[in-house]
């Protein structure tokens, strides 16, 4: 999988034209080598691409959703890399956010360490920032619940941690993945509802889930790293378990509400869509090998 040619830019009041980006796993190439796999470092090769695109972009500032690095227990073979990765983007922009993911274990001493003013660290529960037109963006990595206080206010939810893709096969039977970004509404009173099912935390507010009724808007970041190939969103976004919030959000019942964007945001279709055609080329295939 290439590098992210683009990104998702959005206006915001703090941090001015802030890019969105996800799961950059600076050091997966350590855990391939321990497999048997050699590959060069692509730290370097990564920092140059992303600072590119903001400038492409335009943008201010920037923010990598979660697992910024990949070895979860930083090791001396990463340390290094995750130091240059981000004391080198953040000369690039005004203001450089970083989320804990999953991976993200001791990243908040790194930074500590680095000092840098223009670094904002935020833990696994994401930050809330508002755009310029006044809608609130939750931010966060996908492996810990929100704070409800922000999920109450949230208009958008943008995380990454599922490294959503597509898989594509051409008429010879040529297959790729590709990463792509995922965009579904949601209802605030069911999502409210299912990840906080006692509601203790809505009566202290004073609050009822049925009177949050409006609609909020999911967006999935596709993964940063060109080494990951991601996970087809024809298997994740259905699944009704795992260690993602994605399951509070039962997207196993909204599959004709779910649009998937190539990260350029060429529109491929809903997911139900996807499933549609996936049932048509299986079909095709298991007539043809009868037929032979």
């Amino acid at each position: 999988m290439p590098l992210l040619s683009s990104g998702l830019v959005i206006e915001t009041e703090r941090y001015g034209r802030l890019l969105l980006i996800a799961d950059t796993h600076v050091g997966y190439e350590v855990e391939l080598l321990m497999k048997g796999v050699r590959v060069p470092r692509q730290t370097r090769r990564m920092i140059d691409h992303y600072a590119d695109l903001v400038d492409k972009e335009r943008a201010e500032s920037l923010a990598i959703v979660g697992d910024i690095k990949h070895e979860i227990a930083t090791a001396v073979e990463t340390y290094r890399d995750v130091e240059l990765f981000v004391s080198e983007l953040a000369e690039r922009v005004e203001r450089l956010l970083l989320l804990q993911g999953n991976h993200d274990g001791s990243l908040d001493k790194i930074v500590e360490k680095l000092s840098l003013r223009n670094v904002e660290f935020y833990d696994s529960r994401g930050t809330l920032i508002r755009t310029r037109d006044g809608k609130n963006v939750l931010l966060i990595h996908g492996n810990a619940k929100p704070r409800i206080e922000h999920l109450i206010k949230a208009d958008y939810i943008v995380m990454g941690h599922t490294h959503p893709a597509v898989t594509i096969r051409d008429v010879v039977g040529y297959t790729v993945r590709e990463a792509v970004i995922v965009r579904a509404e949601l209802s605030r009173c069911e999502v409210l509802s299912s990840m906080f099912r006692k509601e203790e935390e809505l009566k202290k507010l004073g609050l009822e889930a049925e009177n949050l009724s409006d609609t909020m808007v999911l967006v999935i970041l596709p993964c940063a790293n060109m080494l990951i190939t991601g996970t087809d969103v024809t298997r994740t976004l259905l699944q009704r378990s795992g260690k993602t919030i994605l399951t509070y959000f039962r997207l196993w019942e909204k599959i004709d509400k779910i649009e998937i964007y190539l990260p350029d945001l060429t529109y491929l279709g809903t997911l139900k869509e996807l499933l549609e055609l996936e049932k048509i080329v299986e079909t095709r295939e298991k007539v043809d090998w009868d037929f032979l």
